[in-house]
């Protein structure tokens, strides 16, 4: 093996690409993060360098140290610059005094770095196994690893969290929106493009590679190694597992687990573990304990109410967050200023800046996405048979079920999971009365949509109906200008200087609050009852919003709901919403409850079990739950009241029951009863 450093005239063109091609990022580094510097230096300089073998065939055995240290390095270069590109300007890098993205990201654990390489070793092995140089394999080996993190990049900006495994259900619904986001393409280019260019060209250093083994023998050793290699990581997922979860929020996936290893615990998680004390017969024995007849269906009267449902897209309270930008004049005083019969109140979402499917789950089910895996989209993981939901129960109980959703079909399976919650008919954004002139931005209008809702909520010609409509008016994409959608600047100021995107959403917002008012006053001329609840599916990414000023703990997870109705609602309800400290707050699982009881509808054994676990726990996400013990906020893996431990045990073993056990018991055939008649009488 031979080093040589003399670039030659030849070598100059060479020198210079590869010159700038570490100038540039190194410009924008400096002041960011100084071990990146240290990445563009170093391979800046070894471009200077050829590697070959020599022409009379000595050392070539050096190559195989060559070998054992050329892998090494590649999955170095791969997991910094894959994680650069997500972690830099975030605010756990602004925060700290270290300028270093090794000490920021394995301050606690020094090791952890290590954890993460050999699934990248396999892949330069596999390629090797190809038959392909060691050059070519050290130079292709990163590509799919930055490829993730620009992805994890993209996503990151758009919905403000980073991906996980079961993102790969989303892909087609995350393409259907893709058009209305505007990312920025700067960073992938300065730190991965332009690193990954200039690492190519030393890769290409490396010259006349000399035949150690016969090919057999390559093959056969590269394979081992490659398996060795996935085989090691997946035995180091499964260690770190044992310590560690996998993170869905913000950038903590990255800081605390590395990148690739958070997606791999999100894998790794994905399957449901049956929970401690687990029985076939729990259910039963729960709900005799109780003395619930899992017989019982509901009930209704004639006082009982029509009952529309109306999930808001990206809606939160910004009244709460306003005042520290130097604003007091509310964005939706309409909202906040009704006060006959209806309630208003907080509920805790278990997703922020996306997944909208897991907000309909749970206010449908009663059913908590906290103790399914991180990252979980049940409606396309874990659907597969007709489930049990409020739209069955009240179908049962003689009502007439149309879900309404403002854009296409084609998103999180919903055309084929609606029928499966019990719904009988469904409408997408074709099905709509609309013109272009209902349109704000890229999406149905507000206004138009409710339009399209009342037609439907009142044609039950006698028989009652359940509505549900998904909006789309405030959905994510807030930074781009356009001519159908006006944007008066509300806000001067903003934490993070951008105020375009603050403006267009607050701007958003009081359009969504003048549609409100009208469909609540056209209800309130309707003869028949209408019990109306209206909540946000989770907050919108928008970084001009700080969550920490929020009311509550958790305050990124809070959703603004009311429950009207344009009849004189039962009073205790009515008096019940406040605690003395402010508005209740509730979690989306749980507010179908409050619905049933507004609309005048006795709740069926599922509800009544649901219900059963809400004293202790009134409030429960994907992060954590309220304990009613102890007055405060806690995480899930972090109970500190027996009360507490019990109550969220049952709660995680009626979800296991329903929503994966395959056996049946006695309650989920009382259950599926009832869907067989509503299928059999329609």
């Amino acid at each position: 093996m031979q080093f040589s450093i003399k670039p030659g005239v030849k070598g100059i063109p060479r020198i210079a690409v590869a010159f700038i091609l570490a100038l540039i990022p190194s410009i924008f580094s400096v002041t960011r993060l100084y071990d990146a510097l240290f990445w563009y230096v170093g391979l800046f300089l070894l471009t200077f360098v050829t590697l070959k073998g020599r022409e009379d065939g000595k050392g070539k055995w050096t190559w195989f140290v060559f070998e054992a240290v050329l892998p090494v390095f590649v999955a170095a270069f791969t997991i910094y610059f894959m994680q650069y590109v997500n972690l830099v300007d975030h605010n756990k890098m602004s925060a700290t005094d270290s300028r270093l993205l090794y000490s920021v990201m394995y301050s606690a654990e020094k090791i952890r770095f290590l954890y993460e390489m050999p699934v990248i070793v396999g892949v330069y092995f596999f390629l090797r196994m190809c038959t392909v140089s060691r050059r070519f394999a050290a130079a292709f080996t990163p590509l799919p690893f930055l490829f993730i993190g620009v992805v994890n990049y993209v996503v990151y900006h758009a919905r403000g969290h980073e991906i996980l495994a079961s993102d790969i259900y989303s892909i087609k619904t995350a393409l259907n929106v893709a058009s209305t986001y505007k990312i920025s393409l700067l960073y992938p280019l300065l730190f991965v493009a332009l690193p990954y260019a200039l690492y190519f060209i030393v890769c290409l250093r490396i010259k006349n590679e000399p035949k150690i083994l016969p090919w057999f023998a390559k093959i056969a050793i590269s394979l081992v190694l490659c398996v060795g290699s996935e085989v090691a990581f997946v035995y180091l997922v499964d260690d770190w597992s044992k310590t560690n979860a996998p993170q869905g929020w913000n950038d903590k996936g990255s800081i605390y687990n590395g990148l690739l290893m958070n997606i791999a615990l999100s894998a790794h998680s994905l399957h449901q573990k049956v929970p401690e004390g687990y029985t076939d017969s729990y259910v039963d024995d729960l709900a005799a304990q109780l003395n619930i007849d899992p017989n019982y269906p509901g009930k209704v009267t004639e006082d009982s109410a029509n009952v529309i449902v109306i999930l808001s897209e990206s809606y939160m309270q910004l009244k709460d967050y306003l005042p520290m930008m130097g604003v007091y004049k509310d964005p939706a005083p309409y909202w906040n200023g009704l006060k006959e019969n209806t309630i208003h109140g907080y509920a805790t979402a278990s997703v922020y800046g996306g997944n909208t499917p897991n907000s309909e789950f749970e206010f449908f089910t009663g059913i908590t996405t906290g103790f399914m895996p991180t990252g979980s989209i049940p409606y396309t993981m874990f659907l597969k048979k007709d489930t049990y939901s409020l739209v069955w129960a009240l179908d049962n109980l003689g009502y007439k079920s149309t879900a309404m959703h403002c854009y296409l079909s084609s998103g999180w399976q919903r055309p084929r999971v609606y029928p499966l919650l019990g719904f009988q008919n469904m409408m997408f954004i074709d099905d709509f009365e609309k013109t272009d002139a209902d349109y704000f931005r890229n999406y149905l209008s507000d206004q138009k949509a409710y339009e399209n809702l009342v037609k439907v909520a009142t044609s039950g010609n006698g028989q009652k109906t359940l509505t549900f409509l998904a909006t789309m008016q405030n959905h994510g994409g807030y930074q781009d200008a356009f001519d159908n959608f006006p944007v008066t600047q509300y806000v001067t100021r903003s934490f993070t200087g951008d105020l375009f995107p603050v403006n267009n959403y607050i701007n958003l917002v009081m359009e969504s609050d003048k549609a409100l008012k009208w469909l609540l006053e056209t209800l309130s001329k309707e003869e028949e009852k209408y019990c109306v609840v209206i909540f946000g599916d989770h907050q919108p990414q928008i970084s001009g919003f700080t969550n920490n000023m929020a009311p509550g703990k958790n305050s990124s997870w809070c959703v603004p709901y009311i429950i009207w109705t344009n009849y004189e609602m039962d009073q205790d309800l009515y008096n019940n919403q406040f605690d003395g400290k402010g508005y209740k707050y509730t979690s989306l699982n749980y507010l179908a409850l409050d619905v049933m009881k507004a609309a005048n509808i006795d709740m069926p054994a599922y509800f009544q079990l649901i219900d059963s676990t809400r004293g202790e726990v009134p409030c429960i996400n994907a992060t954590g739950y309220y304990s009613t013990a102890l007055g405060k906020f806690l995480t899930i893996d972090n109970v500190q009241d027996p009360a507490d431990e019990q109550a969220l045990s049952t709660i995680r073993k009626l979800q296991y029951s329903f929503i994966f056990d395959d056996k049946t018991n006695e309650f989920e055939n009382a259950l599926k009863n009832t869907i067989d008649n509503v299928k059999n009488s329609r």
